[in-house]
């Protein structure tokens, strides 16, 4: 139930009862607000825990994926051979 149904619901209540009836249309308006309420805050949590789990599988696939490609690249397992240390070889 969102803003405007609910308030919708509560001009209905207002207008098409008597003011002796309204306490009990009130509690049960106000009963269902706390349920959508709760099963709001349920939603917005699983949504939460969602996006946390797949941020972390995303950063566990990379950082598996990068350790992968550095643990194979020999490139700087050697020194590379620099001229000035060859100078006297032809």
């Amino acid at each position: 139930m969102n803003h405007a149904d609910l308030s919708r619901v509560l001009r209905h209540a207002a207008s098409a009862t008597p003011p002796m009836a309204a306490a009990p249309l009130e509690s049960a308006i106000m009963a269902r607000v706390r349920v959508d309420d709760g099963r709001a805050r349920r939603w917005r949590s699983f949504v939460r825990w969602l996006l946390i789990a797949t941020t972390a599988s995303g950063l566990g696939a990379a950082c598996l994926v990068g350790w992968s490609q550095a643990s194979r690249d020999k490139t700087h397992s050697r020194p590379p051979v620099m001229s000035l240390f060859q100078e006297g070889t032809p």
